[in-house]
C-alpha cells in the first residue's frame, strides 16, 4: 500500500470522492468529518499528507492546521488546504507568524489530474511502493 493520506472535511461527498480517487491510485486513505476528529486520526495514523477543509464544525481547519504544525510528531506532514471558499485563502495566508504556510491551496471542486500530480509531488512514498 502506498502513502497514507488523511482527508479532513465535513462534506461526506468530498471525503468519498477523495477516498475513491486516491485509493484507486494505491494510497491508503483515512478520513475525518471535523477538525477535532482530524487531530485524533492524525495522531493515531501519522499520515504522509493531509487534505484539510477550512470551514468545519467543532474545530475549524485553521485551528487544526495550527495544531498539526506545532505538534513535534506531525509538524513536518505536508498539508493541502482544500476549500470552496477562495476568499479564505487571503485571510488564511495572512496568519503565518507562528506556523509555516501550507504546501498548497486547492479550490473545490478539485481538478482530478492536478490533484493527483500534487499528491505525487508531496508524499514521501510514491503510490504503489
Amino acid at each position: 500500500m502506498g502513502a497514507t493520506i488523511l482527508v479532513v472535511d465535513d462534506e461526506q461527498d468530498v471525503r468519498t470522492y477523495l477516498r475513491t480517487l486516491l485509493t484507486k491510485q494505491g494510497y491508503e486513505v483515512v478520513a475525518a468529518a471535523d477538525g477535532e476528529e482530524g487531530l485524533e486520526v492524525a495522531r493515531a495514523r501519522r499520515p504522509d499528507l493531509v487534505f484539510l477543509d477550512i470551514m468545519m464544525p467543532r474545530k475549524t481547519g485553521i485551528m487544526l492546521y495550527r495544531r498539526l504544525k506545532k505538534d513535534p510528531d506531525l509538524g513536518g506532514v505536508p498539508v493541502v488546504i482544500l476549500t470552496g471558499l477562495s476568499q479564505y485563502r487571503t485571510f488564511f495566508a495572512q496568519d503565518f507568524e507562528e506556523v509555516p504556510r501550507p504546501e498548497a491551496f486547492v479550490e473545490k471542486p478539485p481538478n482530478r489530474e492536478e490533484l493527483l500530480r500534487l499528491v505525487e509531488e508531496l508524499v514521501s512514498t510514491p503510490a504503489g511502493g
